[in-house]
């Protein structure tokens, strides 16, 4: 059974749909990019994923169960959320962030357990933040904030993970190491992720299968190998590049051509 079905979504905000028409199956294990121009719906998709829209029309099922029908609790059992990276307004540690993770699996007032410390524990480990826990956010770099993101939604321990843009204002080392971590949890932990992404070459390193959204439709979907061309970034873009395979993995990624004219 698919961890995730989408069928004929489209959902957007008060003026009107951003996502139109978007049908979309992730079967457990499988790790997805969707990419496409800033406006073209990456991030509208991820939010109406978590059934945080109220305008929305089609069908998205959660392991089976109606996401529109679940309530917000039952929602973050299955599928947990690390939102794009953006300079902190709050003075938690790290280590307050990464129990937030943790809501959907305990009563309300109930005091932390010795499983939910494992489960914190086991979740900083993984992502190499233990040692960053009494550290306020608004003191880390931006790619060890995204780190205590992710080791949040670790410590939900859900089947599914949606990321939103989990490369945006990073450095090069930083884009990687977050990639590298979301493949490992991949293959280790068998978890299932979807991410909206605007690095082409980053998704195609490390996602499967890619889905390229142009005004808010699905235009292409494929493996990197079927769908990374230089008239792919052409007409989605409105780039032109140049695409060759990578010489240590094979493959495709993209150089895009200088817009100055000859030299």
């Amino acid at each position: 059974m698919a961890i995730l079905d989408i069928g004929d979504l489209s959902a957007g905000y008060g003026d009107g749909f951003v996502v139109r028409g978007v049908s979309l199956r992730l079967e457990p294990g499988d790790f997805v990019a969707v990419l496409g121009r800033n406006g073209a719906g990456k991030s509208t998709l991820i939010r109406a994923l978590q059934g945080l829209l109220r305008c929305v029309e089609g069908r998205v099922t959660l392991d089976g169960e109606d996401i529109f029908r679940m309530g917000r609790r039952d929602v973050a059992r299955k599928a947990a959320y690390v939102p794009q990276l953006a300079e902190p307004v709050f003075e938690f540690t790290a280590g307050e962030i990464v129990e937030m993770g943790l809501y959907a699996r305990r009563p309300r007032l109930r005091g932390l357990s010795a499983a939910d410390a494992r489960a914190v524990d086991g979740a900083m480990r993984l992502t190499e933040t233990e040692g960053l826990r009494a550290k306020k956010m608004s003191h880390l770099s931006g790619g060890e904030r995204q780190r205590v993101f992710i080791a949040r939604a670790l410590a939900q321990d859900t089947p599914l993970l949606l990321l939103d843009e989990p490369s945006l204002h990073l450095d090069i080392s930083y884009q990687m190491e977050i990639y590298g971590l979301l493949k490992r949890l991949q293959r280790d932990r068998k978890k299932t992720i979807l991410a909206a992404e605007h690095n082409i070459n980053l998704a195609a390193a490390h996602a499967e299968r890619l889905v390229f959204l142009k005004g808010g439709r699905v235009v292409l979907e494929g493996s990197p190998a079927e769908t990374i061309r230089a008239e792919t970034v052409r007409d989605i873009f409105e780039a032109e590049a140049d695409v060759r395979a990578n010489l240590r993995t094979g493959l495709p990624e993209i150089s895009l051509a200088s817009g100055g004219g000859d030299r």
